[in-house]
């Protein structure tokens, strides 16, 4: 058991690396991560710009001119895809798709149960990654006790017999464990005009490619599943931005 364990303090400090990162624009300190070759923050953005109005925190209201820059503190702040685009601090950078699927691509490559599919509606997903990058905690809890009562909340068991009566077994396990570092936080979306949606339940965050003049592609997790989801938003909307250094 001591050596499993000394074997995967290992593979961390080769994989998952932990830095700290000072934005010398505004002070705030962020936690930064390497995973494999790419070195992220282990935090939403939370910068404001030099005049104060740059994204909204939940919970603002820009008509009232009702700023909560203290809900920005656990979740950060949400952009337009344009402030998106410009809101990350020198020798950093919004990533692109691309880059976001070398994350997506580095996980498959070591996780044999993350694997890249399609869903019903179209849209491509990793299954089995959202509980790699999640945080532990800050993510509204799924109760999923109804399906096994007497295993963990997170992991269960589902038995079904097929047509020619044979029993399948099928484990599932969408225990957090965030294993790279990579914390990713429910941050929800908003509107400009201080509307705001699955805060603590959803994350979603830009990235720098474009899909055409009025969307962008953006990345998503949900709290009561494993996946990371990938597809497109309107630019007027308000997501989370992880920065990816250069």
């Amino acid at each position: 058991m001591k050596k499993v364990i000394t074997l995967l303090a290992l593979f961390c400090m080769a994989a998952c690396a932990q830095n700290t990162f000072t934005d010398p624009r505004d002070g705030k300190k962020y936690k930064s991560v390497k995973i494999g070759k790419q070195t992220w923050m282990a935090q939403n953005l939370d910068y404001h710009g030099e005049d104060g109005f740059l994204g909204l925190c939940y919970g603002d209201e820009p008509q009232k001119k009702i700023r909560k820059p203290e809900n920005c503190k656990k979740y950060g702040r949400l952009y337009d895809w344009n402030e998106a685009t410009k809101a990350c601090p020198k020798g950093w950078h919004l990533p692109s798709d691309k880059e976001w699927t070398e994350l997506m691509d580095f996980l498959a490559s070591n996780k044999k149960e993350v694997r890249l599919e399609e869903n019903e509606f179209g849209s491509e997903q990793y299954s089995n990654s959202g509980k790699y990058l999640k945080a532990k905690n800050g993510w509204e809890k799924y109760d999923f006790s109804g399906k096994s009562p007497e295993a963990p909340k997170c992991k269960w068991t589902e038995e079904e017999i097929d047509n020619r009566g044979r029993t399948k077994v099928t484990e599932h396990d969408y225990c957090v464990t965030d294993e790279y570092g990579f914390s990713a936080l429910p941050g929800g979306y908003g509107i400009s005009d201080g509307d705001f949606y699955n805060v603590g339940n959803r994350g979603y965050w830009w990235s720098a490619s474009e899909y055409d003049s009025d969307y962008a592609y953006n990345r998503s997790m949900d709290y009561d599943g494993e996946y990371a989801y990938w597809g497109y938003y309107d630019k007027y909307r308000l997501l989370s931005v992880r920065c990816l250094q250069d």
